[in-house]
C-alpha cells in the first residue's frame, strides 16, 4: 500500500518530519517498508497486514495518524446526493454472493482529462491516469477503501445489469485485451445479453468508459471475499480491486464511496443523475457485537499505568463507539470496518500500538508459582513413574488412541463402550479406545512374531469413555525373568510378578490403604485377577490374560499378564516433595493372629479394618500364609495367620495400650467381617 504524505495531509496534518511519522505508523502494526520522493512528495511503501484491510486507503491511514498524534481528521464527504425517484434496472440472483449493490445512472457526462490535482493524487500512488472518469473511481478507491467500476451505459444490451454466477462455456473481453473463459464458480456483472465485468475483479472491454461516452452507470458493491479471492486466483487476474475485495471492504462504506465518487464526477465531467437504486440485504448486514472492558483489565495486560481518558480517546479516534458502564469499565462498540476485532483482548492490542510498544515500560509477566506446581498435564507424577517402571526393566510402547469394535472383541472387552468417532477416516478407527488392552495385545503379537518372546511393557495414555478422557497406566509382562547366574534355570512370569509391579507403583505413589481383591473378568484368566483398590474405591484392574482371548488374538505364547490403573484416582496420593523418615530407633511389638475367614472375604478388607484403627501406632500389616483343614477350619472358611506391628517414632510403646489396640482390631474384625478368631 502506497501512501502520498502530500495526499495525507489533506485529512490530517502530521506536523512531525517524516522519518519520524514512519516510525510511529511501523510501531503502530502499519510498518513502513520503504520511503521515497516522487515529484515534490513523500511517498510510504505500508505493509499491511491482511486482517487490516481498514488500513488499504487513504482515510484508513488518516485515522490512524490521528489516533497517534491526537489530531483531528478532515472528512472529504459533503452533503448527501439527492437522487431521483426512478431506479436503475439492476437486478441480483446470487445473493450470497453479492449482499449489497448501489446503482447510479449519470446522463450526458464529459468525458476528458481528470483535475491536475486528482492525476497528481494517484500518479503518486502509482496509478496512470486515463480519463476524468476513470480516475474519479481510481481516487475514491485509494481514498476510501471502496472499490468502483463506471460502464458506458449506451453499451449495456437492455439497458440493465444482472448480478449472477457466469454460464458454463461464457467468455469476456476485459480491459486488458484479454480473452477469458468463465465457468459457474464466478460471480459476473452481465447485461442482458453477456457478462460485461467479472464481479469484484476486472471490467469488459465491451462497456469500457471512453472518450465518446456520453452516458455511465456506476456501481459500487459489497462481494463475497471468497467468491473474489477463487476467482481472481482461477483467472490469474489481480487488481486493486480484488486485492480489498478479498479482504473484506467496509459495508457502510459502499454507499459512502459511491456518493463521494458521485460529487467528484458532477463537479469535473458535468452530467446529471437521472436513476439511482441501493440494494441492501438487511439480513446480510454486519452487525458488531459489544465488548466490556475495564481500566485494570487493561493495564494488568499491558504492564503499565494508562488513564481512562486516554484509553477513551485513543478509542474514539479510532472511530470505536465507547459508552461508561461504571467507574472504570467501558462498553466498546468497533465500527463497521473492524471485522478483526472481537474480543477484549483486540481492545488492549489497539491501546497499546497507539501508545506505541516502544513506549511501554519493560516487565517482568507475574507469574502465580503455585499455579506452575499443579499442572493440568501432571508432568512430574508421570515422569516418577516411568522412572520407576524403566528401572524394572519395562519398555515404554506408544499405541494408537482409536480402535474398532473387532479389536474391543477380540480382546474380551466387546461390552466396553468407546466414543465413536463422526467422521472415521479408516474402519480399525472408528472410535476413541475405552481401555489400553487391545492395542497392547497387537504390540505383544507383534513382538512374538519377531521372535521376543520375553517383554515388559508399559504406557501412559488417554482412554475414552461417556465423552470424558482419563490418564491410564497400563502395564504387560510375558515370558522369563531376566536371566540371572544365581538362578539354576530360568523361571517364567507369574501373576505375582504383575501384581508386584503394581504394589510398587502404588507405593511409589504412597497410597497406604491401597490393595487387591479378587475379581472376574472375561478377559481373564478366573482365581487369577484382581481389582486394585485405593479407600475402598477401584482404580484399576491386574491379572493373567485368559486363553480365549490369546487364541482371539493369535497370540500363541501362553502367560501373558496385564495390568491397567486410572491415573486420575492416584493424582491425589503424590507428593510434590519427599521429606526423609528416620529409622524408628523404638522397639516394635509384633502380634500374630490366626483367623477362620469366609472364603467371600478379602485379605485386604482386613488390611483395612486394622489400620481404620490402628490408632496411628500400627505401621504394618503382614500376611504370613493361609491354610485348609476341614477338620480344623468350618466348612466355607479358611484359615489367615497374619502378623500386625506396632511402634512409635517419638517413645516406646506400653505393651498394654497396643494390647488395648490389637484387641480393638480383633472385635471389629469379628463384628464386621464374621471371623474366628482362633
Amino acid at each position: 500500500m502506497k501512501v502520498s504524505l502530500n495526499w495525507l495531509k489533506d485529512y490530517v496534518s502530521a506536523g512531525i518530519p517524516a522519518g519520524e511519522l514512519a516510525h510511529k505508523l511501523t510501531m503502530a502494526g502499519l510498518e513502513v517498508e520503504s520511503t521515497v520522493k516522487v515529484s515534490g512528495d513523500t511517498v510510504f511503501e505500508l505493509e499491511i497486514t491482511p486482517n487490516r484491510s481498514d488500513c488499504l486507503n487513504m482515510l484508513g491511514i488518516a485515522r490512524e495518524v490521528s489516533a497517534l498524534l491526537n489530531k483531528p481528521v478532515k472528512v472529504p464527504f459533503g452533503k448527501k446526493v439527492r437522487f431521483p425517484s426512478k431506479k436503475c434496472d439492476i437486478k441480483i440472483d446470487d445473493q450470497e454472493g453479492c449482499t449489497r449493490y448501489v446503482g447510479t445512472l449519470i446522463k450526458n457526462v464529459q468525458v476528458k482529462p481528470a483535475a491536475s490535482w486528482i492525476t497528481k493524487r494517484i500518479e503518486a500512488v502509482g496509478i496512470s491516469s486515463i480519463s476524468n472518469i476513470v480516475d474519479i473511481t481510481n481516487f475514491c478507491l485509494m481514498e476510501t477503501g471502496q472499490p468502483l467500476h463506471a460502464f458506458d451505459y449506451d453499451k449495456l444490451s437492455g439497458g440493465k445489469l444482472v448480478v449472477r454466477r457466469a454460464r458454463k462455456g461464457e467468455k469476456i473481453f476485459t480491459i486488458d485485451g484479454v480473452e477469458r473463459e468463465l465457468d459457474p464458480s464466478i460471480l459476473v456483472i452481465a447485461d442482458a445479453k453477456r457478462p460485461v465485468a467479472i464481479a469484484g475483479v476486472m471490467g469488459g472491454k465491451d462497456a469500457e468508459v471512453t472518450e465518446q461516452t456520453k452516458n455511465i452507470l456506476l456501481e459500487s458493491a459489497y462481494f463475497d471475499p471468497i467468491l473474489i479471492r477463487r476467482a481472481s486466483r482461477k483467472l490469474g487476474i489481480t487488481s486493486d480491486s480484488s486485492y480489498r475485495f478479498e479482504r473484506g471492504v467496509d459495508y457502510d462504506m459502499v454507499e459512502q464511496g459511491s456518493d463521494r465518487a458521485i460529487s467528484l464526477i458532477l463537479e469535473y465531467a458535468k452530467g446529471t443523475v437521472t436513476q439511482h437504486i441501493d440494494i441492501r440485504l438487511a439480513k446480510k448486514k454486519i452487525t458488531k457485537a459489544t465488548i466490556t472492558i475495564s481500566k485494570d483489565f487493561i493495564e494488568n495486560a499491558l504492564g503499565a499505568t494508562v488513564s481512562a481518558p486516554r484509553c477513551l480517546n485513543i478509542l474514539r479516534r479510532l472511530k470505536f463507539k465507547v459508552v461508561s458502564a461504571k467507574k472504570n469499565v467501558f462498553k466498546v462498540t468497533p465500527p463497521s470496518f473492524r471485522g478483526d476485532i472481537k474480543q477484549d483482548v483486540d481492545i488492549v492490542e489497539e491501546i497499546s500500538r497507539i501508545i506505541g510498544y516502544d513506549n511501554l515500560p519493560a516487565s517482568f509477566p507475574v507469574i502465580n508459582i503455585a499455579d506452575n506446581i499443579v499442572m493440568s498435564s501432571h508432568r512430574w507424577q508421570k515422569k516418577r513413574l516411568r522412572e520407576l517402571l524403566t528401572a524394572q526393566g519395562f519398555n515404554e510402547i506408544i499405541t494408537y488412541t482409536m480402535t474398532n469394535q473387532q479389536s474391543l472383541d477380540r480382546a474380551g472387552q466387546g461390552s466396553l463402550k468407546g466414543t465413536k468417532i463422526q467422521n472415521a477416516l479408516t474402519q480399525d478407527q472408528e472410535m476413541m479406545r475405552p481401555s489400553l488392552l487391545p492395542g497392547f495385545l497387537s504390540v505383544a503379537a507383534s513382538n512374538f512374531n519377531r521372535g521376543q518372546k520375553n517383554i515388559k511393557l508399559f504406557e501412559i495414555g488417554k482412554i475414552y469413555s461417556h465423552a470424558q478422557e482419563k490418564d491410564t497406566l497400563g502395564a504387560l509382562i510375558c515370558g522369563d525373568h531376566s536371566h540371572d547366574w544365581r538362578r539354576g534355570k530360568n523361571q517364567i512370569c507369574d501373576y505375582y510378578d504383575i501384581k508386584g509391579v503394581m504394589d510398587s507403583v502404588l507405593r511409589e505413589v504412597g497410597a497406604k490403604t491401597a490393595g487387591f481383591e479378587l475379581i472376574q473378568r472375561n478377559y481373564f484368566e478366573s482365581g487369577q485377577s484382581a481389582a486394585i483398590t485405593v479407600d475402598g474405591k477401584h482404580i484399576g484392574e491386574v491379572g493373567k490374560v485368559s486363553d480365549d482371548v490369546l487364541e482371539k488374538q493369535g497370540i500363541k505364547q501362553p502367560h501373558l499378564f496385564f495390568a491397567q490403573v486410572d491415573m486420575e484416582g492416584l493424582y491425589p496420593y503424590f507428593k510434590k516433595q519427599r521429606k526423609y523418615q528416620p529409622v524408628i530407633e523404638y522397639p516394635a511389638i509384633t502380634h500374630d493372629i490366626s483367623l477362620a475367614v469366609k472364603e467371600d472375604v478379602a485379605f485386604v478388607e482386613i488390611k483395612r479394618i486394622a489400620f481404620e484403627l490402628g490408632s496411628e501406632i500400627l505401621t504394618t500389616v503382614k500376611f504370613n500364609e493361609q491354610y485348609l483343614d476341614p477338620k480344623r477350619i468350618p466348612s466355607g472358611h479358611r484359615g489367615l495367620v497374619f502378623s500386625l506391628r506396632y511402634e512409635s517414632s517419638k517413645r516406646t510403646l506400653r505393651e498394654d495400650e497396643v494390647t488395648k489396640v490389637h484387641n480393638r482390631i480383633c472385635q471389629a474384625l469379628i463384628d464386621r467381617l464374621g471371623v474366628i478368631r482362633r
